[in-house]
Parts: C-alpha cells; sequence; structure tokens
C-alpha cells in the first residue's frame, strides 16, 4: 500500500513543474463526492490539485466544486482523519472517490514532507500574469475563454442565449451591472472570469446568456 502511495506523491509532483510551465489562464469546472469504505459521505475534506491545496473543501454531503487550471494532471482528497487518495485528471467533469477501509492514515506534517503545499495562494497565483501587456480587455476576452466571439465592442458567448434570443452576456464590474466594458484599461484589471449554464442562475434570466464578473485593483 506504501509502494501504491508513494509512486501516486511522485507523480503528483512530477506534475508541479509541467502546470506551472505551461502557466496558462484557462480553466475547467470539475466536480464529484467523496465517500469512506460504507459509501458515507466525507465532509470537510481538502481538495489539492497537484499537490497544491485549493482551499476548497467537501460540504456535509461529501460534494465537492471547483474550477482546475486545464493542463492539471492529479486531483487529490485528503481528510485529515482517514487518509490521502489522487486520481489522474484527463478531462473529465465529474470525479468521484472512495476511501478504502484501510487507507494509511497520514498527517498534515507527513504530506508536507512529501511535497504538499498548503500555502492556498500558490494554487491561486498560477497562471496569473499581468494584463497590462494587452491593448485593450477584449484581447484579454479573445485570448482567456474559447467559444467567445468579438465583433467590434460587442460579445456574444457561443452555446448560450437568453429568453429573447440574445447571446448578449452580463457584465459586473466590481459588483456593480455595466452595459459596456470597452472603457476598461488593462492596467486597472485584477481578475475576470466567464459565468455559464447553471452558474448564473443567481442573476437569473438577466445572466442566461453568460456573466461576466470582473474586478479592477
Amino acid at each position: 500500500m506504501k509502494t501504491k502511495f508513494f509512486i501516486s506523491v511522485l507523480a503528483v509532483l512530477l506534475s508541479i513543474a509541467s502546470l506551472v510551465a505551461q502557466n496558462s489562464s484557462k480553466t475547467v469546472r470539475v466536480k464529484g463526492v467523496v465517500t469512506d469504505a460504507k459509501g458515507l459521505p466525507i465532509k470537510k475534506a481538502h481538495v489539492f490539485i497537484d499537490s497544491l491545496k485549493t482551499g476548497v473543501r467537501t460540504n456535509k454531503r461529501g460534494e465537492y466544486k471547483l474550477r482546475i487550471p486545464y493542463e492539471a494532471k492529479v486531483l487529490s482528497i485528503y481528510a485529515e482523519d482517514i487518509g490521502v487518495q489522487s486520481a489522474m485528471y484527463t478531462g473529465e467533469e465529474i470525479i468521484n472517490f472512495s476511501f478504502p477501509q484501510n487507507v494509511e492514515v497520514i498527517t498534515e506534517s507527513e504530506l508536507s514532507k512529501l511535497g504538499y503545499i498548503f500555502d492556498v495562494e500558490v494554487f491561486r497565483n498560477i497562471g496569473k500574469k499581468s494584463y497590462s501587456e494587452y491593448n485593450d480587455i477584449f484581447q484579454i476576452i479573445r485570448e482567456k475563454f474559447s467559444g467567445v466571439r468579438i465583433e467590434g465592442t460587442s460579445i456574444y458567448v457561443r452555446g448560450v442565449i437568453d429568453l429573447q434570443g440574445n447571446q448578449t452576456p452580463l457584465f459586473i464590474v466590481d459588483g456593480n451591472y455595466v452595459n459596456s466594458i470597452s472603457n476598461i484599461n488593462p492596467d486597472e484589471l485584477k481578475s475576470i472570469e466567464l459565468l455559464k449554464g447553471e452558474d448564473t442562475a443567481l442573476y437569473g434570466a438577466r445572466g442566461a446568456a453568460g456573466v461576466f464578473i470582473i474586478s479592477l485593483n
């Protein structure tokens, strides 16, 4: 069992270099359920991507949900009183974990010695780069998000549509609804995220064609 565990850890550590080297801003949505040997949900288990702590934990139903870098290689679940389980990521949208009966319990200190990093900011900063190198926000969106069509200063999200047949997304800048983002200077941009599908439920019909969440410095 220990041999398999250390092989898994080695794969995780090797993948860090690949993930950082790619330095990509593209992410994908992954979710799943974590259960013990009896099929019962494991709550408050930590989610790691390529040995980096994400800050995401399972809820009381053992569920987790997060967005991960497109180039991620290994997803791991760590429960303090149970142990750690890892799975290779090959593009799945759903990855469930079931801990076996006699999994080896390991402490955070031991995981750290094996190369797991518990500083959440390390994961959050992967792929980030200065936006000041871009000419305008439309160039940023064109590079950062797939399935988006830009015509002049108009943005359309492919594959989503509102009740009026509109493909124009909703723009929210620092918590405020705006009609246009053409005046945003890339130097001012802190973060930008595109929500689609069920992730836009909070915004009702207004967000049916997608929602851009933008934060400025």
